[in-house]
């Protein structure tokens, strides 16, 4: 396959056909559960926890492309990322977050936080793709609220010498999301 006709991309960057702005907003959706809005971004959890803590920061305004933002609008999205990754450092203690900001398939801007943690291969590429492991919907509604609060609590030095941590029930693979 070659990149998208101009009439596909011109559809695909619609704000009318936009799939994240339709349901980002939305305290749950097909994909992921919102856990704070700000006046820039929406953060949410996504489904598929194959890495533990996965998120995704979502601009509220329908952009493509951060190079079309202006900077103290780029700077407050980038802020949200990295308050997004001191919670899922503080529930979930990954060794690292990486960061992805791709949108060639869903052109909304919008950035990947996928933690890595001890059982990772770092020499591996990361795929959001890995997966999927859907959590028990206790586990997946308590891992909303604890990064809920981990928003709320004020900004903690960041440690470098986190430790690995699992959800308790374990994951559930083989089950849908609820």
């Amino acid at each position: 396959m070659t990149w998208w006709s101009d009439t596909e991309w011109e559809a695909l960057t619609s704000a009318e056909q936009c799939g994240m702005c339709a349901d980002a907003h939305l305290e749950v959706n097909e994909h992921s559960a919102l856990i704070t809005t700000t006046a820039t971004s929406h953060i949410r959890l996504a489904r598929n926890q194959h890495h533990a803590g996965y998120c995704l920061v979502i601009l509220r305004e329908h952009v493509t492309d951060m190079a079309d933002l202006p900077p103290d609008q780029l700077a407050r999205f980038w802020s949200d990322v990295q308050h997004a990754a001191r919670a899922i450092g503080q529930v979930f203690q990954p060794k690292k977050v990486d960061y992805l900001v791709m949108g060639h398939r869903m052109p909304h801007l919008h950035c990947h936080l996928l933690p890595q943690h001890a059982t990772d291969d770092p020499l591996r590429n990361v795929n959001i793709a890995d997966g999927p492991t859907y959590l028990p919907s206790e586990t997946f509604d308590a891992s909303v609220a604890a990064l809920q609060q981990a928003l709320l609590e004020p900004v903690r030095k960041p440690s470098h010498h986190m430790k690995e941590i699992s959800h308790p029930e374990g994951p559930d693979t083989t089950s849908a999301p609820s």
